[in-house]
C-alpha cells in the first residue's frame, strides 16, 4: 500500500512543472525607463535567462516563467524583455503573458 501512495504522489508531482518565478505586475511597476538599472533589475527578477549585446554597447535582457498543470490541464507562460542603455539604465521593455484560453 504504501508503495502505491508514493508512486501516486511521485505521478502528480510528474504531472505539475514550473520553471521560473512568476513576474508580478508590482514588479513591473516599479521599471522606470531612464532610472530602473541592471542592478535593480537583478534585484527584483534574479538571473536572466537571456541576455545579449547590440553593436551599439546596449544589452537585452529577459525573464521567463512558465508552467504547466497536471497532464496538461492547464499552463502559463510570462516573460519579460528588457533593453538596456550602454550605462545600464532601462531604455524600454516588454512584457508578454500566455495563458489557457479554457480558463
Amino acid at each position: 500500500m504504501r508503495k502505491i501512495l508514493i508512486a501516486a504522489a511521485l505521478l502528480v508531482l510528474v504531472g505539475c512543472a514550473s520553471h521560473g518565478k512568476p513576474i508580478t505586475q508590482w514588479q513591473i511597476d516599479q521599471i522606470e525607463e531612464g532610472e530602473t538599472t541592471r542592478q535593480d533589475l537583478l534585484a527584483s527578477f534574479g538571473r536572466p535567462v537571456v541576455t545579449s549585446r547590440n553593436s551599439d554597447g546596449s544589452e537585452i535582457i529577459g525573464w521567463a516563467y512558465a508552467k504547466v498543470g497536471f497532464a496538461g490541464s492547464s499552463y502559463q507562460n510570462q516573460s519579460l524583455t528588457v533593453t538596456l542603455d550602454p550605462q545600464g539604465k532601462v531604455l524600454r521593455y516588454t512584457t508578454s503573458e500566455v495563458g489557457d484560453p479554457r480558463r
